[in-house]
Formats: structure tokens, C-alpha cells, sequence
């Protein structure tokens, strides 16, 4: 919960004489701290979270964000953490993730199999360097001092990194059976399960990445949940345009759709703004946040790749994928 607790931090336990679902590590967002993670109620599963280790000396990683990520698996290993898991987090934490991922993809030797992605309100990331649009970012009135040095270590880290590349799509580019809700089904490539506020999940059609490198053992991202904010991040007092946050807001796939290796598999909109997911203050918004938070686990959980025949796969699946 603080920065110096054990990292990674035990957060939640798998109930007792349930049968347990997958572990779900969640890796901190821009502030570096993992207390927001705190706030939730039961999510049914082990739940260990990582913090920022450099967060009290307001360090900068020399490495930058793959130097970070590298350093994160290695914590999760000397945890004893091992087997299939999830990975996730809130803003940075989705974009921390995917850098593990594909670290995990490329070392066989690692016991740690990723087996999806929560990323909450992660939007598509492109070096921030690369930007020709103007932007700012949202107020930060009243945020410790320690917070603000993690910020502004986050986005200059952010200024040359893109994100890893993939060999190919995301369960091998097959068809995937999804259960959730009480209701299942069957999802083709290009196609994403969606949730929309007051709305049934549904799926729709979204623009498929084409993969330029064709391997024989092609490394391929996890399948992921995107939990997508609705409203617009407010800006400081007296500033004018878009928080840069915000700059692929209003589309559903928040510009991952067609941008990125196909690993979105379902998109599940709340009805808040990226810097309010998580309130301090608010103990039935945050029970509302659990429960949809359970439902995009559920989703993950329940995920199988379908062979030609309509059937859950017996193939292995390709490295980095279920």
C-alpha cells in the first residue's frame, strides 16, 4: 500500500475452499503508489500490486520504461509468484503490462505465463515526442510533492517509448468463445465484445492491425479487457483544449482499434473521467467499480481460442497468448 511495503504487495486472498481463478497483478499508474488498488472490494482472487520502488528517492529510471518493466518481472519471480496469471493497471500500469508481456514472451525459461490484460483507461500510447497536437495535462491542485516528481518522471520516460511490437495477434488470430454475464460468445478476429453505459454486451467490428512480419514461433500479446472512461478529464483553471489523455476518448477502443497488435477482446465503459476512476471518498463508487472491474476479470477468466470446428483449441496457443 505505501511505498515501503513488500513489493509486490499482497493486496487481496483467493477466499477460502473457493476454486481459485487466476492471480491478478496490478502495477502502479503514473503517481508510482498502488493505493487506489486499496480502495476495492473483493475481486475473488489472490491480488498482488506493485509500487514504484524508486517512488520516496524520486529517482529517475536510467533505463527508462523498459528498464522498469524488466525490474518488475524480476520482483514478481523473487515473490515466488509463478504459473499463469493476469497482469493489469490503471493508466501506465496497462502500458507497464504490455512491456512485461512481451519481456515474458521472449524468456521461456521465466515460470510466469501471462494470460491476459486489464488495462483501466490505458489509451493508446505514441512517444510523446511524436505528438504535432497540442495538448495539456489535468490539474494537479493539492497532490503531494512526491506524486507530482513521479509524474514528471513518468512523462519523460514516456517521451521516447513506444510501445513493443508483436509478431502477430493476439490467441494466434483464431475465433474465441467468451462467456460473461450469463451469456457466451463467439468472437472472430476484428471482432470486440463492448459493453456501453445502460448496455448489454455486444459485439462489434473493429479495424484489424496487419502484422508485417510473418515468424515461425510468432510472439503474440495477451488478450485484454479495456475498461474505457466516458467523460472528458477536466484541465486546469483558465486552460483551454484537450488533456492529452484525452486525445482518443471518444473512440470505443480508446485508438488501439487498427493502431496496435489485435489484442483487444472486449471494452467495458464507466461513467467517470481517467484522473477519478479511483475515489478516496466514495465507498458505493468504488463498489460499483469492483463489480465492473469482477465482470471484466470474468471475461479473461472465461476466455478460450475455438479450433476450425467451433471447439476450445487443443493446439498450444503461441507464446505470450492463452
Amino acid at each position: 500500500m505505501f511505498p515501503d511495503s513488500p513489493n509486490p504487495t499482497r493486496v487481496q486472498d483467493v477466499p477460502p475452499g473457493a476454486d481459485p481463478p487466476m492471480p491478478l497483478i496490478l502495477i502502479h499508474d503514473a503517481g508510482g503508489t498502488t493505493f487506489s488498488y486499496f480502495l476495492l472490494g473483493s475481486l475473488h482472487r489472490d491480488v498482488w500490486a506493485i509500487h514504484n520502488p524508486k517512488y520516496l528517492d524520486a529517482e529517475p529510471w536510467e533505463g527508462g520504461m523498459d528498464e522498469m518493466a524488466r525490474h518488475y518481472v524480476d520482483l514478481i519471480v523473487e515473490a515466488g509468484i509463478s504459473g499463469t496469471v493476469l497482469l493489469g493497471g490503471w493508466s501506465l500500469g496497462g502500458y507497464l503490462s504490455l512491456a512485461m508481456a512481451r519481456m515474458l514472451a521472449d524468456d521461456p525459461s521465466i515460470n510466469l505465463s501471462i494470460a491476459g490484460c486489464l488495462m483501466i483507461d490505458s489509451p493508446y500510447h505514441v512517444a510523446l515526442s511524436k505528438w504535432t497536437v497540442p495538448a495539456t495535462n489535468p490539474p494537479r491542485d493539492g497532490l503531494p510533492d512526491l506524486v507530482l516528481k513521479s509524474f514528471d518522471l513518468s512523462s519523460a520516460m514516456l517521451q521516447h517509448w513506444d510501445l513493443p511490437s508483436w509478431d502477430g495477434p493476439a490467441c494466434g488470430g483464431q475465433d474465441v468463445e467468451v462467456g460473461v454475464a450469463g451469456r457466451s460468445f463467439t468472437l472472430a478476429p476484428g471482432t470486440v465484445l463492448y459493453k456501453p453505459l445502460g448496455g448489454a454486451w455486444k459485439p462489434i467490428t473493429a479495424r484489424v492491425y496487419r502484422h508485417e512480419e510473418t515468424v515461425d514461433e510468432p510472439r503474440a500479446p495477451p488478450p485484454a479487457v479495456v475498461v474505457r472512461c466516458t467523460r472528458s478529464t477536466p484541465t486546469p483553471e483558465g486552460v483551454s483544449g484537450r488533456c492529452r489523455v484525452d486525445f482518443y476518448r471518444d473512440e470505443t477502443l480508446l485508438g488501439w482499434e487498427g493502431n496496435h497488435a489485435d489484442f483487444v477482446k472486449a471494452v467495458f465503459d464507466i461513467d467517470d473521467d481517467h484522473i477519478s476512476v479511483f475515489d478516496t471518498y466514495d465507498r458505493p463508487k468504488m463498489n460499483v467499480l469492483t463489480a465492473q472491474l469482477n465482470e471484466c476479470l470474468e471475461v479473461l477468466d472465461g476466455l478460450r481460442i475455438l479450433d476450425g470446428l467451433g471447439s476450445p483449441s487443443k493446439q498450444k496457443p503461441p507464446p505470450g497468448s492463452l
